[in-house]
């Protein structure tokens, strides 16, 4: 094992067997006792590791059977090649939203190309697949582009998906970025997606919209880290 923290480096083993399928979902792990006499460490250090990967969505505890390694069916979220201006199908899952005028935090603003301050109108979503949260997302739009129009509240209009609710203000999207990052779940993550309390870490795509350059929204996307797949494919020309 390598060098750290005892709890650390008995996470770490298990991590590495878990990973690469030398432990297969729903193996069960050696009991508390077990682990102690194996690594010749106390029951607090034990009791640590296993904390870390109950966070890392890699073991589940049972009531009264044990640990065991978690059969993990990862959700799989495509790279788009391209957006449509017509409204998306909704997807089939629940979800959880609702819709504020804030201010344009300074990171929002720059995002966004306007300044810090500015009116906003930000979306909050949650998504859940039987009963689970399986990703949040916050939006921020503009209110300089949609304030007073028919689409100023993204979920309450004839049209939904930024794309065809800003076509139908006359401002036509033309190009979308997303930027991909790995980081520590933030204490509200933890809690809107039932993420252990430490330990735990999120895929955070942050997605904008632009129409002639100009940003028109903001958002980011904010997965479990142990929960997704992302796929990506490119044309070689």
């Amino acid at each position: 094992m390598a060098d750290g923290p005892f709890y650390q480096r008995i996470a770490d083993d298990f991590r590495d067997q878990i990973l690469d399928g030398t432990l297969p979902g729903e193996t069960k792990l050696p009991s508390e006792k077990e682990l102690e006499q194996r690594y010749g460490v106390s029951r607090i250090v034990v009791k640590h590791a296993l904390d870390v990967l109950k966070a890392e969505g890699l073991v589940i505890g049972r009531q009264g059977k044990g640990v065991y390694i978690r059969k993990i069916d990862r959700l799989v979220r495509e790279s788009p090649t391209e957006y449509s201006r017509t409204p998306p199908p909704r997807p089939p899952t629940e979800r959880e939203y609702a819709s504020n005028r804030d201010e344009a935090r300074p990171a929002v603003a720059e995002r966004l190309g306007i300044a810090p301050g500015d009116p906003v109108m930000r979306t909050q979503y949650r998504y859940l697949a039987a009963g689970e949260p399986i990703q949040i997302a916050t939006s921020w739009e503009p209110l300089a582009i949609t304030g007073g129009t028919a689409v100023e509240r993204p979920e309450e209009s004839a049209v939904t998906g930024v794309t065809a609710r800003m076509e139908a203000i006359g401002v036509r999207v033309d190009r979308v970025g997303e930027a991909l990052t790995c980081r520590p779940a933030t204490n509200r993550e933890k809690g809107l997606l039932s993420l252990g309390s430490t330990g735990a870490y999120v895929v955070l795509i942050e997605r904008t919209h632009y129409a002639q350059d100009q940003p028109v929204e903001t958002c980011d996307l904010v997965y479990p880290g142990h929960r997704y797949e992302f796929r990506y494919a490119f044309t070689v020309t």
